[in-house]
């Protein structure tokens, strides 16, 4: 039952795309306003090596443009994907962008339990906000579809966070925004009201992924000693995040 419940996300065949077939596109700024249309998806993207960035796939799905940004009313650069999984919902997009890649803990090394923090751009209505943290706690995995490629949080999130990094305390990357439980249909169909349940997908799953690509990202084993505070994570990674748009209209 909990399946009819799950948003944003489809589990369907993997389709990969390797990098030695994509480039990443030439350095290509526009300025443009932060206009919302039916056609204009809004997500996060995170920089995860020189000129890559990942995301939620079903955020850039059917999209003909793409546009990253670190902040709503900076100047946006055009980006393209050249990898995707339909199966785990997640994207790789090139565009000729400038930050520090974030570095992955190894999923097999975080606790259950340990705090987890959100940053991306949630989108409320047609508002999208500035980059935002959040915070919560890893409450444990997730199973869909016979399958634990998931894990549940409870760090606040909205739509505009898809594809956003989910950062434990030690400052790496555990997980990648994918869906949420609709409150509003489980309280029509059970009569209770959920708060902030919420499922990413294991770092674990991503580097897996990401080891058909010509491409070399950092990770690491979890750090227990490391502990930042919300405002350290956000100030030693909001440089790495970005707004994401997509249009399905070729402008």
């Amino acid at each position: 039952m909990l399946k009819r419940l799950l948003l944003l996300i489809t589990l369907s065949a993997s389709v990969l795309s390797p990098f030695a077939d994509a480039a990443p596109p030439a350095p290509q700024s526009v300025k443009r306003a932060l206009t919302l249309t039916p056609e204009t998806s809004v997500a996060t993207a995170f920089l995860i090596a020189p000129g890559y960035l990942l995301t939620a796939n079903h955020a850039v799905r059917g999209k003909q443009r793409l546009y990253v940004a670190k902040e709503r009313d900076r100047v946006f650069t055009a980006a393209k994907v050249v990898g995707y999984s339909d199966e785990l919902d997640i994207a790789i997009i090139a565009a000729s962008v400038q930050g520090r890649p974030l570095e992955f803990g190894q999923w097999q090394t975080f606790p259950r339990g340990a705090e987890t923090f959100v940053l991306g751009f949630p989108k409320i209505g047609n508002y999208v906000s500035e980059k935002r943290i959040t915070a919560g706690i890893f409450n444990g995995d997730q199973k869909f579809r016979g399958r634990e490629d998931w894990f549940q949080l409870s760090a606040e999130i909205q739509r505009g966070n898809s594809g956003s990094p989910v950062i434990g305390p030690d400052g790496r990357v555990y997980g990648l925004i994918s869906h949420k439980l609709d409150a509003q249909k489980a309280l029509q169909k059970y009569g209770d009201f959920p708060q902030n349940v919420n499922f990413a997908l294991k770092s674990s799953l991503i580097l897996n992924f990401l080891e058909g690509y010509q491409i070399k990202v950092r990770s690491a084993v979890f750090d227990p000693v490391k502990e930042l505070r919300p405002y350290q994570v956000f100030a030693g990674n909001q440089d790495s995040i970005f707004l994401l748009l997509g249009t399905s209209k070729a402008d």
